[in-house]
């Protein structure tokens, strides 16, 4: 699995650890500037996350000086909503709070290396990311973008109820609400894909008044 350095404060009461390390990835720590540098020369990091929430260090600043003497690798910067960063700082993708562990997993997955995550499995499902293929058994569909954005969420979180909101602020970057045809809509194309009898779907299931459950 994709390794990822978790750089925080060593005082930290709380930790972005468990979140990551629930996902299967392997978590190296840090909480310094100088740690993050020998710990990327002895391992090949797929990811930094740099998390300025827990400790008073300046985020733009140990961002930048990361950034100086490691570039290619990509860095997921996490603040509080009210701090000032420096949008040159170098941060890849800043994610600000509030932020639910789901939103910080989604973040990670789409900022790993392509192949670190090409193909996903969830019972007898596979998806291969990079192509928005997906097999069921010895049967092959191909996913326009959406869809395969939407069972990639499905299947990176598998028996976890996921909201209609979480989904269409995923998807389709927005809060609103009125609306939400769209969504149903392309639910009802994967459960063609992916169940037996899309009428009574027993993978894809609606979870009423909330949202969609993949059951594996």
């Amino acid at each position: 699995m994709p390794t990822i350095l978790l750089i925080e404060s060593a005082r930290s009461k709380t930790s972005f650890s468990s979140v990551l390390e629930r996902r299967k990835y392997e978590v190296l720590h840090a909480s310094t500037g100088k740690q993050a540098l020998a710990s990327a020369k002895q391992h090949a990091l797929a990811l930094i996350v740099l998390d300025a929430i827990s400790s008073r260090i300046d985020g733009s600043r140990l961002c930048r000086d990361i950034r100086s003497q490691l570039d290619g690798i990509a860095i997921l910067l996490l603040t509080r909503a009210e701090t000032q960063i420096d949008p040159a700082c170098g941060a890849d993708f800043i994610l600000a709070q509030p932020f639910t562990p789901r939103k910080l997993l989604n973040r990670v997955a789409r900022m790993l290396p392509s192949g670190a995550t090409a193909v996903l499995s969830a019972g007898d499902l596979m998806l291969n990311v990079a192509n928005r293929c997906v097999r069921l058994g010895k049967k092959e569909h191909q996913l326009t973008p959406k869809q395969s954005q939407l069972l990639e969420i499905f299947m990176r979180q598998p028996n976890e109820i996921i909201t209609r909101r979480d989904l269409m602020k995923e998807v389709w970057n927005t809060d609103y609400m009125g609306d939400t045809r769209t969504l149903d809509v392309h639910i009802r194309w994967l459960r063609q894909i992916i169940e037996l009898d899309a009428s009574r779907p027993r993978r894809l299931v609606t979870v009423r008044s909330v949202g969609y459950k993949l059951k594996i």
